[in-house]
């Protein structure tokens, strides 16, 4: 086997998410570890990547390069960029050829001048990494979730500073609360889309006569937002993160945080939960009640919606400044371990479904992620 000159990566999937349309999210910490101990080989580094017809070749190469790995010490953050150069980012659109096509592997080593079978691919598509071995560049797989390929408990502190802790299951939790954001966003986009249908239009009730209410027609799309909604908050929201937070404060709690400091996040959780239960009554009238209780359940759920998004907008700025770093504050590096292993334990290992939907309810929406 010929000795290896350069590793390319994959983008998607591999270094990171893309939870929006040209927004990278990397894996924390297994991406910046990786790049650093492929870096460390001397080894020259770059990616190849597949980006929409929407999605310029420059902003491609920002995208990858401006994706946070960690915050320095002096406030600046070490990113993809760090590792690899903006023109050793080859796209689609510059080779002229998608994955898996031979043409972009073998673009790509001649972009770097570097005999194709000195080259070796990083990728978690089993077609993709085909595709390279069947150019002539070797391939590996890497596992997608990410995470076991690395002791964790060898890991220490990310950099930490006055609102992190600096620790794995932070930035884990982090990144969750960014699919959380989207979830709040999609929730006040349909509370407002059904205020258009029902605000004002409530009739005047007498005690001695019944006033049927408007028969609202509730258009397909939003519907369809409706039932993603309630799926997310249902399956994801509550099973697999609301959990996993619990399990780290009660962990916390035996590490030396006062029960007291993490409180209000129990509160706040059984809170949103309250609502959810409720919304999902709502949402069985809205599909099976009767025309004259439809109208009432819609105005509930619209309740409900914009009660639960207020609380948990707040919830989480809460979280990552306060509750994380107090956590993190009580943890050691082989409790940081545990926590995370006890996280990725909690409900599936893998988010990446649950992205889909929230993209599938803002397209329905109209929603445009920034």
């Amino acid at each position: 086997m010929s000795a290896i000159d350069a590793i390319f990566f994959d983008v998607r999937d591999t270094l990171g998410t893309v939870d929006s349309p040209g927004h990278l999210v990397p894996f924390r910490p297994t991406t910046q570890m990786l790049l650093e101990a492929v870096k460390s080989l001397g080894v020259r580094m770059g990616a190849i990547t597949n980006l929409p017809s929407g999605l310029s070749d420059a902003h491609g190469r920002e995208m990858v390069t401006q994706a946070v790995l960690s915050q320095r010490p002096d406030g600046g953050h070490v990113t993809i960029g760090d590792f690899i150069a903006r023109d050793d980012i080859i796209t689609n659109h510059e080779a002229a050829a998608d994955k898996p096509a031979a043409a972009i592997y073998e673009f790509a080593a001649n972009k770097f001048k570097v005999p194709i079978g000195q080259c070796l691919f990083i990728g978690e598509n089993f077609n993709e990494c085909v595709g390279a071995k069947l150019a002539g560049m070797d391939s590996l797989i890497k596992p997608n979730p990410p995470g076991g390929e690395f002791m964790r408990a060898l890991v220490g502190k990310l950099d930490a500073s006055t609102n992190s802790s600096g620790r794995q299951f932070e930035a884990m939790l982090e990144h969750e609360h960014m699919l959380g954001e989207r979830i709040f966003a999609v929730g006040g986009a349909i509370a407002a889309s059904i205020g258009v249908l029902v605000d004002g239009k409530a009739p005047v009730q007498v005690p001695d006569r019944w006033t049927s209410p408007p028969n609202i027609a509730v258009p397909g799309e939003l519907r369809r937002a409706m039932a993603l909604f309630l799926h997310l908050i249902d399956h994801f929201a509550d099973p697999v993160h609301l959990k996993a937070e619990e399990a780290m404060i009660e962990f916390a709690v035996g590490c030396g945080m006062s029960r007291k400091t993490g409180q209000w996040v129990f509160d706040q959780h059984d809170q949103a939960r309250a609502y959810w239960k409720a919304i999902d009554v709502a949402w069985r009238r809205i599909q099976t009640g009767d025309d004259d209780d439809r109208f009432y359940a819609l105005q509930d759920f619209k309740a409900l919606a914009d009660a639960f998004v207020v609380l948990f907008k707040a919830h989480a700025v809460r979280e990552n400044n306060q509750l994380y770093p107090d956590a993190g504050a009580v943890f050691n590096d082989a409790d940081d371990a545990l926590v995370l292993n006890m996280i990725q334990h909690s409900g599936v290992p893998d988010i990446s479904p649950y992205i889909g939907m929230v993209e599938r309810a803002e397209a329905l929406l109209g929603i445009k992620p920034e």
